[in-house]
């Protein structure tokens, strides 16, 4: 949600500079929502969320470990496919067509949610919100990108560990402001 929320505003950005301001938007729509978020140089800090895999199951699917200093450029387009189904296959998270096994996300869902009780709010939010449902998102992204990126945003948003700091508190805020526009 808040990734999907930080391109919409991205697009808002450039349409609005361009003089073609998008129908529909609310007549006080807040201009601050125009744009990106403030910068927080590392958002995640603001809510320590528990890990849902081990590293040596992102390491096995290929995903790279964030390090201080890694400074390798982000590789643009569609976030490939292949390494969330290596996850969710490695978690018995998958249908055998390879479509996403709604009950048994639910399940590993209430099992993370058991082990780390005060996100347990958050999960249910995100079992409500994005599984089995048509998520939003370009075409070229995957189902199971799609909802990987839905629980996490879920769990961000109502994040019950949330970091006080300058930065996050800006962050909060100006996610707060900006969310009613936006269904949930």
């Amino acid at each position: 949600m808040m990734m999907r929320g930080c391109v919409l505003f991205a697009v808002l950005h450039l349409i609005s500079a361009q003089g073609q301001f998008p129908p529909g938007l609310p007549p006080n729509f807040p201009q601050k929502c125009l744009g990106p978020p403030p910068a927080v140089e590392k958002p995640h800090e603001c809510c320590p969320i528990p890990p849902f895999f081990s590293d040596e199951d992102f390491a096995e699917c290929g995903f790279q470990r964030l390090e201080e200093g890694n400074d390798a450029p982000q590789k643009r387009g569609p976030p490939d496919c292949s390494k969330q189904l290596c996850m969710l296959k490695k978690y018995d998270l998958l249908l055998e067509d390879e479509g996403i096994d709604e009950e048994a996300i639910k399940k590993f869902l209430d099992d993370w949610a058991e082990k780390n009780a005060e996100f347990q709010a958050a999960a249910e939010i995100a079992k409500e919100r994005c599984i089995g449902r048509n998520l939003q998102g370009p075409p070229q992204i995957c189902e199971a990108n799609k909802l990987v990126f839905c629980v996490s945003s879920i769990i961000f948003d109502k994040c019950p560990t949330w970091q006080e700091t300058e930065g996050c508190t800006t962050l909060r805020a100006h996610m707060d402001d900006c969310r009613p526009p936006f269904p949930n």
